[in-house]
C-alpha cells in the first residue's frame, strides 16, 4: 500500500509541477515577444539585416574561392606528385 502512495504522491507532484512550469514558460515567452516587438530591438535587426545582406557575396566569393583552392590541391594518392614518386634504387648486381 506504501507504494501507492508513493506513486500518487509522484504523479501529483508531476502535475502541480508541470503547470507551474508551464506558466513560468509562458510568462518567459510573453517577455521575449514583449521585447521582440519593441521598436529599437526591430531597428537592429534591421541593420543587422542590411549588414548581411551587403557582406554575403563577399563570404561567398571567399568561399567559394577556398573551396576551388582545396578542390584543386592534389590528393595524398594522385601519383603525379614530387612526393608521392617511388624513390630511385641503386642496383648493386
Amino acid at each position: 500500500m506504501a507504494k501507492g502512495w508513493l506513486i500518487i504522491g509522484f504523479a501529483a507532484g508531476f502535475v502541480a509541477g508541470s503547470a507551474a512550469g508551464r506558466k513560468q514558460f509562458e510568462k518567459i515567452k510573453s517577455t521575449a515577444a514583449d521585447v521582440w516587438e519593441r521598436p529599437e530591438v526591430q531597428r537592429v535587426v534591421e541593420k543587422v539585416d542590411g549588414f548581411v545582406a551587403d557582406k554575403a557575396p563577399a563570404v561567398h566569393d571567399v568561399g567559394a574561392a577556398v573551396a576551388g583552392s582545396v578542390s584543386n590541391t592534389p590528393d595524398a594518392s594522385d601519383d603525379s606528385t614530387p612526393d608521392n614518386k617511388p624513390e630511385a634504387t641503386g642496383s648493386n648486381s
